[in-house]
């Protein structure tokens, strides 16, 4: 069966207007269909990861979106299915991430691994 890796580096992408991330939203729904995926969080998508992040409607005057996305809840629920969550360590670190405040099931590569990790997969998606 085909691997596929998903690289998500962007985060917060169209999450106003979808209310969801896309990348996100579309894996999910490939992984439901079948497919073999797994995601790999870099740059700032590792804010993804951090547990119990306080997610809080948001107000334009009049205007609100009542349902935030919850991120984390999307990753908790992709580490309980077939696929598998990595993250970058380096890059939260750089964020100042510590590794207590993510979510447990999520697995750690360090920058020096990245192309021996990335050479496993059949196919790589970067969003």
């Amino acid at each position: 069966m085909t691997k596929i890796l998903n690289i998500i580096d962007t985060a917060y992408r169209a999450t106003l207007e979808e209310q969801d991330d896309t990348s996100l939203w579309f894996i999910e729904a490939c992984t439901k269909a079948g497919a073999t995926m797994n995601i790999l969080l870099t740059g700032n998508a590792v804010n993804y990861a951090v547990k119990d992040q306080n997610t809080k409607s948001l107000h334009f005057g009049s205007g609100a979106i009542p349902h935030p996305s919850k991120f984390q809840d999307d990753i908790s629920r992709f580490c309980k299915s077939s696929a598998h969550v990595f993250l970058l360590k380096d890059d939260a670190e750089e964020r100042g991430i510590p590794q207590e405040s993510i979510i447990p099931d999520v697995e750690y590569i360090s920058r020096d691994q990245l192309a021996r990790f990335i050479d496993k997969y059949d196919h790589v998606w970067h969003w």
